[in-house]
């Protein structure tokens, strides 16, 4: 990561260099100004759109265009790719408007000047659920217009579990039953790779531990190996107890699980939305539901990941770029969106007034407000590794509070070195 974001740096510099014209980053664009148009009727904006995006993004271009007078150059670049060549194209004045990036990019391409910050109107930012645009703010500014966000659900065979565990107790109680019994071999009431610790984090965080202070913005802080941290990696052990010993190794345990699902044999698992093309083609009756709540009462937190389009800093036409995003999001465009992508919008009343009738959409509304979002800053990639092995090494036995202790010393060491090679 550091040699990535140092070459990310060194192409931007020699770009600018090259180009010799190259915009500075842009100021936050008005939207008041952009929300009337202003002088850019008739003006382009350039806008990379991310595949999953690309043919809702050519509707809502189409519609604006005709509802404006102006004009979207879109081009389809997956996100991934529009991320490096952003840094090369941006700066020699070539790059987009707008672009796809996730929430927790925003901290370090704000630094970058890779990103703008975007002043969206009070009409548009009502129409987001509140906790996608606490996530794509930084320092008090937008940098990310949340389009649709992601989490892992509690989902369950209806056939065997027909109603989903609202506690602990009942967790237990499901995981516990002998039907469950794989030969002798654990449970399979209720699996989860808890060894990739976007699975087991939430159980952390409800039991009172975090990643770093200040919300997530003060590195120097470390809340992995607290008391609460500890007690959160204590019910993850408990769990790799209970569950199949192959559910251990993180790197085969997702489709150990969802096999072992789509056969039927499964009760619960925790996985995102990715995976009900294939219950579906399995015909497993299946539902979705929020995750239970800990003893002390608190759900389990699961990690949330929020992506949108973003302002690039090198941006041509800032304010109508503005204009398009404040255009996008209105409330009347969410159930478009949910069906051209298969996504879940990031649009509050698309998800309150479809939480009655779409039992996805229910789960997703219940469960976004307990979610802890993926970290914003550099140094929360330096976690990684360090709680992987410490959550995997539950599932062999290891003391929580030792495994965590090791963890937090080695992201202590990986950030010492982050910053002396800055």
């Amino acid at each position: 990561m550091k040699r990535f974001v140092a070459l990310l740096a060194a192409a931007a510099m020699m770009a600018t260099l090259l180009a010799g014209c190259s915009q500075a980053p842009s100021a936050p664009a008005s939207a008041s100004t952009a929300a009337s148009g202003g002088d850019g009727a008739g003006g382009t904006i350039a806008v990379w759109a991310d595949p999953s995006c690309y043919a809702w993004l050519e509707d809502m271009s189409a519609k604006w265009e005709e509802a404006t007078g102006n004009h979207v150059e879109l081009t389809e670049m997956p996100m991934v790719d529009g991320d490096y060549k952003h840094a090369l194209d941006g700066p020699a004045g070539i790059g987009p408007d707008l672009m796809f990036g996730p929430h927790n990019d925003v901290g370090d391409k704000s630094a970058q000047g890779m990103y703008a910050p975007i002043e969206l109107s009070e009409e548009a930012l009502a129409c987001l659920v509140p906790s996608a645009v606490d996530a794509c703010t930084f320092n008090g500014n937008l940098y990310v217009v949340p389009l649709y966000m992601s989490t892992n659900l509690l989902i369950y065979n209806k056939d065997l579990v027909p109603t989903p565990p609202d506690t602990w107790d009942d967790l237990m109680a499901i995981i516990n039953d002998p039907k469950f019994d794989n030969n002798g071999d654990g449970s399979l009431g209720f699996l989860c790779n808890l060894g990739d610790f976007y699975n087991s984090a939430g159980f952390l965080w409800a039991a009172g531990g975090y990643m770093y202070g200040n919300n997530n913005t003060d590195p120097s802080d470390i809340g992995l190996n607290n008391e609460g941290a500890v007690q959160g990696a204590t019910y993850v052990k408990e769990l790799f107890e209970l569950m199949p010993k192959g559910m251990g190794d993180r790197t085969t345990a997702n489709d150990l699980m969802l096999g072992l699902f789509t056969e039927g044999k499964v009760g619960m698992m925790v996985r995102g939305t990715d995976v009900l093309p294939s219950l579906k083609e399995a015909g497993i009756n299946y539902g979705l539901a929020r995750m239970p709540k800990l003893p002390n009462g608190n759900v389990i937190a699961n990690y949330s990941g929020f992506t949108g389009l973003a302002m690039s800093g090198f941006a041509h036409e800032p304010e109508l770029a503005t204009e398009f995003l404040n255009f996008i999001v209105q409330d009347q465009y969410a159930a478009s969106f949910a069906e051209t992508t298969g996504l879940i919008p990031c649009n509050q009343k698309y998800l309150d007034d479809n939480s009655a009738t779409d039992e996805t959409i229910k789960a997703f509304n219940e469960q976004i407000q307990y979610c802890v979002p993926m970290v914003k800053i550099i140094e929360g990639n330096q976690t990684w590794d360090p709680m992987h092995a410490a959550m995997g090494s539950l599932a062999t036995g290891a003391d929580p509070k030792t495994a965590l202790d090791t963890a937090v010393q080695q992201i202590k060491d990986n950030i010492a070195a982050l910053h002396a090679d800055s």
